[in-house]
C-alpha cells in the first residue's frame, strides 16, 4: 500500500521532503500552509486537524516552537510522524512528550539526517573502543536565517543549541552507540553575542557516557560560512578525520533525507514503535534543555 503523506509547512525543507516522497515509496497527499503562493497538485488545508483524516503519516516542517504540539496531535490521532529537528524546545514540551509517546507507541521519527550520510555511516561501522568524540556544527547566522527571521528569536528557535546543536549532539551520541543512556557530568558554555539575535551564537556542551566515552557537541553560528561539520573522533580503530572518508558536504543533504524518509516509511508500514530510538530522542532533548539552562555565558 502506498503511504499517503501530509506535510505541515511549505518552506525550503518542506519542499525538499515533497520532492523526495515518490522515490521513497510514498504519495504526497496533502499540505497545511498559510502561504498564498503555494502551487501544488494536492489539497491544501487550513489546519492539521482538517488534513489528518486524509493521510497515513505526516511530516512536520514548520518553525521549531510549533513542533511539539503538532507531533503530539499526530500521535494522539494514531498517525506516525516525522518531525524536523528539534522535536521540542522547552522542558514543559519535553515532559508532555515523555508522558505521551511511550503510552501511545505511535512511530515518531526526528529529522536526524546526518545519521544517513554515507561517509558517517562508514565511520560508525569501523569504530572500535572510542575514547572521545567531538562535533561542532558551523554555519553563519546569515545563512541560517535567510528567509527565516524566526530563527533569530530564542522563543521560536530554542537558541543555538536547538537550531543546529541538536544535529551535533545526536551525531556524537549515535556514533558512540548511546541508545538513550544519560550523559554524566554535563557542562556547557556560550559566547558570541550578536545584535541580530537574543541568544548566543557559539554554544558547546560536554559529558561522559557510562562507558567512559567523552562526548562534546556544539554549534557555531558566528561568521558567514556555509554548513560545515567539524567532527573529531579518537578511537583505537577508525579515528577521524581520515582522508579515505570525505567530510559531510551541503550537497549530501538530499542523500541524507532520502535515507531518513525510507527508514521512516519502513516504520510506518510496520507500525513499528521503537522504544530505544524514542528514549534516545527524549534523552538528547533533555540534555540540550539542561545545557541551555546551565550555560556559562562569555561575551565575545
Amino acid at each position: 500500500m502506498t503511504i499517503r503523506v501530509g506535510i505541515i509547512g511549505w518552506g525550503e525543507i518542506g519542499q525538499v521532503y515533497a520532492s523526495l516522497l515518490k522515490r521513497a515509496g510514498a504519495k504526497f497527499s496533502g499540505l497545511v500552509s498559510r502561504r498564498q503562493d503555494v502551487a501544488v497538485n494536492v489539497p491544501v488545508y487550513d489546519s492539521f486537524s482538517e488534513m489528518l483524516p486524509h493521510i497515513d503519516a505526516s511530516i512536520i516542517a514548520v518553525p521549531n516552537f510549533l513542533h511539539a504540539a503538532l507531533c503530539l496531535q499526530s500521535v494522539r490521532a494514531g498517525k506516525p510522524v516525522l518531525v524536523e529537528k528539534p522535536i521540542c524546545i522547552s522542558s514543559a514540551e519535553l515532559a508532555e512528550l515523555e508522558a505521551v509517546l511511550p503510552e501511545k507507541k505511535v512511530p515518531v521519527h526526528v529529522g536526524y539526517r546526518l545519521r544517513w550520510n554515507p561517509s558517517l555511516r562508514q565511520l560508525k561501522k569501523r569504530l572500535q573502543k572510542i575514547g572521545r568524540i567531538e562535533c561542532v556544527y558551523r554555519i553563519g547566522i546569515d545563512h541560517l536565517a535567510a528567509g527565516k527571521d524566526w530563527t533569530l528569536k530564542m522563543e521560536k528557535t530554542g537558541g543555538a543549541f536547538f537550531a543546529i546543536g541538536v544535529h551535533a549532539l545526536d551525531l556524537v551520541r549515535w556514533l558512540a552507540g548511546a541508545e538513550g543512556q544519560e550523559l554524566e557530568n554535563i557542562k556547557s558554555s556560550a559566547s558570541g553575542i550578536n545584535r541580530l539575535t537574543d541568544f548566543p551564537l557559539h554554544v558547546k556542551m560536554s559529558g561522559t557516557l557510562p562507558s567512559g566515552v567523552k562526548l562534546i557537541a556544539g554549534a557555531d553560528l558566528t561568521g558567514s560560512s556555509d554548513s560545515v561539520i567539524d567532527l573529531r573522533v579518537e578511537a583505537d580503530e577508525g579515528s577521524y578525520p581520515d582522508p579515505e572518508l570525505p567530510p559531510p558536504q551541503p550537497e549530501d543533504e538530499k542523500i541524507e533525507l532520502a535515507g531518513l524518509l525510507k527508514n521512516f516509511f519502513r516504520a510506518v508500514n510496520k507500525y513499528d514503535w521503537d522504544p530505544v530510538y524514542t528514549a534516545e530522542i527524549l534523552e538528547t532533548h533533555r540534555e540540550l534543555i539542561w545545557a541551555r539552562s546551565r550555560q556559562q555565558l562569555f561575551p565575545k
